[in-house]
């Protein structure tokens, strides 16, 4: 795991945002568990909204769906699912139901192209920025360099116990 550099914020976890995100991050948890459940694979399908999502070639997934996706991958090798695909309203169906989340609010909150880097770690969730200066948002909280990497680093410790 790589570290942030200095100066790190992080979002405050009775924040709005954050609670959004959560939200999120467990819906996409809920939808690959379906898509598991249903297609009996999860590694390689990626989706960018319930309108445009695909499979990576070279993947089991691939095998499963090639008859259901375009002629020409991306130069990611990726295969986007065609619109007339016998599982196109189906996997979709199950896409709506993920919260969408601006992509955006992370500029709105720390500042317009101010924004390094972000990472969660353990339930927390930290930003890099450039200049704090920027920082407008009551969401988001400085935090000392030496306070997070402490934490970064206990829970890579704590990473390694889990492991064995």
């Amino acid at each position: 795991m790589e570290t942030l550099d200095s100066p790190v914020f992080e979002v405050k976890q009775d924040s709005e945002w954050y609670k959004a995100q959560v939200r999120r991050r467990n819906d996409i948890n809920k939808f690959f568990d379906a898509f598991e459940e249903k297609y009996g694979v999860r590694k390689g399908f990626s989706f960018y909204h319930p309108d445009y999502f695909g499979v990576y070639g070279d993947t089991e997934t691939y095998e499963v769906f090639k008859n259901e996706l375009v002629k020409n991958p991306t130069k990611d090798n990726w295969y986007a699912f065609k619109k007339r695909s016998k599982y196109y309203k189906e996997i979709k169906s199950l896409l709506v139901n993920i919260e969408e989340v601006s992509p955006f609010k992370a500029h709105d909150v720390l500042g317009l192209n101010n924004v390094v880097a972000g990472q969660w770690i353990n339930g927390r969730w930290f930003y890099q920025i450039k200049k704090e200066d920027l920082v407008k948002s009551d969401e988001v909280t400085p935090i000392d360099y030496k306070e997070y990497l402490k934490y970064v680093m206990d829970n890579i410790e704590l990473a390694k116990l889990h492991r064995g």
